[in-house]
């Protein structure tokens, strides 16, 4: 796999690049192996390694229904978290997104803003996709007033959808629409 390291999206604070090889055996690896983080994106907690990080982005680099980036601090190019595209349907141009800030001393409001604008921007603008769907647990508020902050449409609960902790816990979906995201005021300068 090529180690490519040009930054493909630059906002204010970050910017995004295609991973690499190295990001599957440091900190990619790292991020999906810490509890706190795999059970607030309703993961199963099993360990992960890092020729298993290697091997899922070999095979998704090349899929046409997923899109994977390492979001870097623009300051010093330090990787922080990863987002991404999935689910990537061309004909009924949808895609639902996903988003970790692996590197927990940068999640904060503005951070988190401008990463997840930029996500949006990029799919609903860059990729010409109609629509995009989130979710997020209820118990990670950070996650899904995000989503609320950023004039996402909240759509729905999946009721207990997953298990946490011993007890069941509720998903809060949303979406937000092509031509909503046009009018927002809330679009990165990208």
């Amino acid at each position: 796999m090529k180690n490519k390291k040009k930054f493909l999206l630059e906002g204010k604070l970050v910017k995004f690049r295609n991973p690499s090889k190295d990001d599957a055996i440091g900190v990619w690896s790292d991020w999906f192996n810490d509890l706190d983080n795999l059970t607030m994106l309703g993961r199963v907690p099993l360990p992960n390694t890092p020729e298993q990080q290697i091997a899922y982005m070999v095979e998704n680099q090349d899929k046409s229904d997923r899109i994977i980036f390492i979001v870097c601090l623009k300051s010093n190019s330090k990787a922080i978290g990863v987002v991404s595209l999935s689910n990537i349907n061309r004909y009924h141009q949808s895609a639902q997104t996903g988003l970790l800030i692996g590197e927990k001393k940068y999640r904060n409001f503005k951070i988190a803003v401008e990463i997840m604008s930029m996500l949006t921007e990029y799919a609903l603008v860059n990729l010409n996709l109609n629509r995009c769907d989130a979710s997020a647990l209820k118990i990670n508020p950070q996650s899904y007033l995000l989503n609320e902050f950023l004039g996402w449409r909240k759509i729905g609960e999946k009721k207990q959808s997953h298990y946490h902790n011993g007890n069941f816990v509720d998903t809060i979906l949303y979406e937000i629409l092509r031509k909503n995201w046009i009018k927002s005021n809330k679009r990165p300068n990208i």
